[in-house]
């Protein structure tokens, strides 16, 4: 009867240690579970983000276009106000020139005149 109660004395500390073993493993796997857990939290938030970025990327990239397109616009209407302002330049050029040739011929006329009626008056 004696080795009965040494085969349960071991029986039961092996039945101890086996459920020590069972809660430590139980322990194991609820600390893994929540790392599972935390980690899903952790990548549905990174997907959320991930999401949002691109949102934000496609969108700056539109605004992109759209100032590029505004921009190259502006460029345009800067070299055709540079073109028309180079040609009025020479438009005034010319007019000035055209000015002092018509001055130039009315003070050689008014001279001429003055000179005819100088003349006329002696007479």
């Amino acid at each position: 009867m004696e080795k009965f109660k040494e085969k349960l004395t071991a029986l039961r500390a092996e039945a101890e240690t086996a459920n020590a073993r069972a809660d430590e493993l139980e322990a194991t796997v609820k600390q893994l579970e929540a790392e599972h857990t935390s980690k899903d939290h952790e990548l549905l938030s990174l997907q959320i983000r991930v999401k949002n970025l691109e949102e934000q990327l496609e969108k700056t990239e539109n605004q992109l276009k759209d100032t590029s397109a505004k921009f190259n616009e502006a460029d345009l209407k800067a070299e055709q106000a540079e073109r028309k302002v180079a040609s009025l330049e020479s438009e005034l050029e010319e007019k000035e020139k055209k000015y002092e040739e018509t001055l130039e011929k009315y003070n050689t006329s008014k001279a001429e005149l003055d000179e005819l009626a100088r003349q006329f008056d002696e007479l």
